[in-house]
C-alpha cells in the first residue's frame, strides 16, 4: 500500500489535535452564503498578497467589510 493509504487510515491519538479546519465555520452558519465572482486574475493575486502580509488574512472578511461600508454610503 502507498503512503497516503496508510496516513488516511491512521486515527489521531485521544486528545491530540486534529488536522484540518475545525467544525463549524461560515459553511455551516445558516446566516452565510455562499457567492461567486469574477475578478481579474492580476488584482486577485495582489489582493492574496496583500492579505497575507496583513492581519486579515480572510478574503470573505475582506469582501464583507468592504460591502457594509459601501451599503453604509448608499
Amino acid at each position: 500500500m502507498g503512503e497516503k493509504t496508510n496516513r488516511a487510515r491512521t486515527k489521531a491519538a485521544p486528545g491530540s489535535k486534529r488536522m484540518g479546519r475545525p467544525p463549524g465555520g461560515k459553511r455551516s452558519d445558516p446566516d452565510y452564503m455562499q457567492t461567486t465572482l469574477y475578478v481579474p486574475r492580476s488584482l486577485m493575486t495582489e489582493i492574496k498578497v496583500k492579505l497575507l502580509r496583513s492581519d486579515a488574512h480572510e478574503f470573505s472578511g475582506l469582501v464583507e467589510s468592504l460591502l457594509r461600508d459601501w451599503l453604509k454610503r448608499r
